[in-house]
């Protein structure tokens, strides 16, 4: 007995002492905060408040360049791997076998090979900048005391950062905000040749009732096709409705990659100073996508930079922000950056395709994807002239995908120019020349004006149809250049003094669609939203702003709470204990998305119902005749739905009803019925509506979760408000700021600085993102004091 107490004392000591050892390991791997760094070859500081914010002061902007890859290195390295090798197609080689059908479907692009070509067209001035940067991540990585924590936790080492590993960190920003398969444009091809064309015209209208563009109106949508046209009580569209063929109709609307961002001229503000609010709305993940940061370039003959917003690790660039007289923000514009080309291949040489009158050889290469644990794994790949080969058409013809990124022209690091840039007017210019995904993008600047343009490079189109498949062969077709930045649209200081975007048409329809093309706008109803609660201040200020930004009325919804109510009358609720119940709670209905919310659920669960059974039943045929594509109504088929849902067509009811009554009641049963399956009671809002801020590795350590993971928290806002919120989706940051008035700047940013449990920065901020409570925009009082020496 006394020597199995010594051999169980001796166990558990033995267990402490590797807990000990391995907290120690990971403990080693925090990044250093204060004291000297010598043979950097720079001079520079890097101070961090009491919630890590850094603030990056340096003798040259080349030398501010390596500070800030440093500071990304030590707080965000992992993040920044992970960037580049999604765009790369390596994830496998660091993860193994669960990341190689992402590899697969991205390493066709060849990015590392278009950011290579990026660097060779690069400036030199903009290099030396961008190697500076390099230098200083590297650096860091190798004057850290240990390995980054997830490589240890990986038991593998970092890859020393690369320059072309920045421009795969812009090229990861293309991956999420734009269509990197053409998916949607065939699905959507398909549509159209499945439906009567007056079908389709009505269920993907330009616009709706919901419309806020800043100049131009809104767009009528088409009355409902006659039963001479479509119906869906006779012939095969009846049949194709009776035969319910699968669907992949999602129940909620995919959320927009996209942001609000808005702007008050000096007339229209409380200070007598223009404004900018911005908030990108992104996917939520630690490590977070933003590095809020203050970087400050003084002295030598350069001008002097003081700059403060968001940077991008991976990138020496202030994304957004403000740099004293000009402030800036963005908003994804949706505009149409790809194209599935028809390629019409050679009839006499399979190995070679058709341009005008002659052929050209399909270019192919073998991609060898590393795969950590297992063997490496070849994928083939065929590119044409206009893009790689990723599917085919009906007929069996190759497509191939047209994209703006796989353009090294479409990419540059002239973002940089805005750090210079004084006026409004200079800024705009900036955008117009700046090489990245095309966006929204608002500027405000000291002297009170306030301006909207787009940033990115644009294609010109020609000769074809860039909303379906088509085919390039002719000379003149397809994208023939580029636009200049003279060409692009702009607004400067317009009437009301105000200027709004919110991921949808911005201008007029006609210049939108001929400079930018559909890419799938957003519904109008959040700018909408946006718009009228900025017209409804005179005299606005950074407070006022901030509160839009947490706006969670839900004004989209209410005619649809009204349509229920009036549907769940007396004769609806006899004998119908849950639509009582349901009805009680909806009349309660707080009209906010609020966490505590049940009426909310309910009224969001019903439309959605509505909207997958109406599209579901109006699209059976071309289900039926492509089984295998995913069909989705555009955000703009809400104007379609709501006329059928209210003016109740016989000819377009599901054939599986007699009256559009008892359709509408059969979908708010499946809905509650969903509800109370998936929702415990009482189901709040914010039960659906929970925070799932995750670590990657947070599943491969479960152990640990708790500590690698934001809280589980229920949130207020959704879609189609200003308060933009899923449980993994939402505001990345939220930003309002004067220039020459950081002062009086506010700030909100989810997951935190630092990327390491077991910093005491880890998550700082977080809980003020939660509570939409603002923090000042300037870093705080210096608490750590890094220097960086020759």
């Amino acid at each position: 007995m006394h020597l199995l107490r010594r051999a169980v004392i001796a166990a558990v000591a033995l267990l402490l002492l590797a807990a000990i050892a391995v907290y120690l390991m990971f403990r080693g791997s925090l990044p250093q905060l204060d004291g000297d760094v010598a043979g950097t070859g720079v001079t520079a500081v890097i101070e961090r408040d009491a919630i890590g914010t850094p603030t990056i002061t340096a003798a040259s902007r080349r030398e501010l360049a390596y500070a800030t890859g440093y500071a990304h290195s030590q707080d965000r390295y992992f993040q920044m791997d992970l960037m580049r090798r999604v765009a790369a197609g390596e994830l496998a080689e660091l993860l193994g076998p669960a990341a190689l059908d992402t590899d697969k479907r991205f390493r066709i692009h060849g990015f590392r090979r278009v950011a290579q070509r990026v660097l060779e067209k690069m400036p030199a001035a903009d290099r030396q900048i961008l190697d500076a940067y390099v230098a200083g991540v590297n650096q860091a990585l190798e004057n850290a005391r240990a390995r980054p924590w997830e490589y240890l936790a990986l038991r593998t080492r970092p890859g020393a950062w690369l320059a072309e590993d920045s421009v795969l960190t812009a090229f990861s920003m293309y991956l999420s905000l734009n269509d990197s398969t053409g998916a949607e444009e065939l699905a959507r091809s398909q549509l159209r040749a499945a439906l009567p064309p007056a079908l389709f015209d009505f269920m993907n209208p330009l616009g709706t009732e919901w419309d806020a563009p800043v100049t131009g109106g809104s767009w009528r949508v088409a009355a409902i096709p006659g039963p001479e046209i479509f119906d869906l009580r006779e012939g095969d569209p009846r049949e194709a409705a009776l035969s319910n063929p699968p669907s992949g109709t999602d129940l909620a609307e995919k959320p927009m990659v996209g942001s609000n961002s808005w702007a008050v001229d000096a007339t229209r503000a409380a200070g007598g100073a223009a404004l900018l609010a911005n908030d990108m709305h992104l996917g939520l993940r630690l490590p977070h996508v933003w590095y809020r940061a203050r970087m400050r370039a003084q002295g030598g003959a350069e001008t002097p930079r003081d700059l403060v917003g968001v940077t991008l690790p991976g990138l020496p660039i202030l994304v957004v922000g403000s740099n004293g007289r000009v402030a800036w923000g963005f908003t994804n514009s949706y505009g149409d950056w790809t194209d599935l080309v028809i390629i019409e291949v050679d009839p006499t040489n399979p190995d070679r395709y058709l341009v005008g009158d002659t052929a050209e050889a399909f270019a192919k290469r073998a991609e060898i994807i590393a795969v950590r644990g297992a063997a490496p794994v070849s994928l083939d790949v065929k590119t044409t002239r206009w893009g790689p080969i990723v599917n085919q058409d009906a007929q069996g013809r190759p497509l191939a995908l047209a994209w703006t990124a796989h353009d090294p022209r479409a990419t540059n690091v002239r973002m940089l120019d805005f750090e210079n840039a004084s006026t409004v007017q200079e800024a705009l210019l900036a955008a117009n020349r700046s090489g990245a995904p095309v966006q929204n993008f608002l500027a405000v600047d000291h002297q009170g004006h306030i301006g909207w343009t787009l940033m990115g490079q644009v294609p010109i189109r020609a000769n074809y149809d860039s909303t379906q498949p088509a085919s390039w062969r002719a000379p003149g077709s397809g994208w023939v250049g580029w636009r200049a930045p003279e060409e692009y649209p702009r607004i400067i200081d317009p009437a009301p003094g105000r200027l709004w975007t919110a991921n949808t048409r911005t201008i007029d329809v006609g210049t939108w669609l001929t400079f930018l093309g559909d890419g799938g706008y957003d519904l109008g109803a959040r700018a909408a939203q946006i718009r009228d609660d900025l017209l409804s201040l005179s005299n606005a200020t950074a407070a006022d702003l901030a509160r839009i930004q947490t706006d969670d009325r839900a004004l989209f919804l209410t005619r649809w709470r009204d349509l229920l109510l009036q549907l769940l009358d007396e004769k609806a609720l006899a004998d119908q204990p849950a639509r009582a119940q349901a009805r009680d709670r909806i009349e309660r209905w707080s009209g906010r998305a609020s966490a505590a919310d049940q009426g909310y659920p309910i009224v969001r669960a019903f439309r959605q119902q509505v909207r997958k059974e109406v599209f579901d039943a109006l699209t059976a045929q071309a289900r039926l005749q492509y089984p295998q594509t995913k069909f989705e109504p555009s955000a703009q088929f809400e104007g379609a739905l709501w006329q059928l849902v209210t003016q109740r067509p016989a000819h377009m009811l599901d054939p599986r009803y007699a009256t559009w009554e008892e359709a509408l009641l059969a979908s708010f049963d499946t809905a509650i019925l969903a509800l109370a399956k998936d929702c415990a009671d009482p189901c709040t809002w914010g039960r659906q509506n929970t925070l799932a801020m995750r670590h990657p590795l947070s599943d491969a350590l479960p152990f640990a979760a708790r500590w690698l993971d934001m809280p589980a928290e229920a949130m207020h806002g959704d879609f189609a408000m200003p308060l933009a919120q899923a449980p993994a989706f939402g505001a990345s940051q939220r930003m309002v700021v004067s220039p020459g008035r950081e002062a009086e700047g506010l700030f909100q940013m989810p997951g935190g600085p630092v990327d390491h449990p077991l910093s005491p920065f880890y998550g700082a901020g977080h809980e003020a993102w939660v509570r939409g409570e603002p923090l000042p925009l300037l870093p705080g009082n210096a608490e750590h004091a890094l220097l960086l020496k020759p």
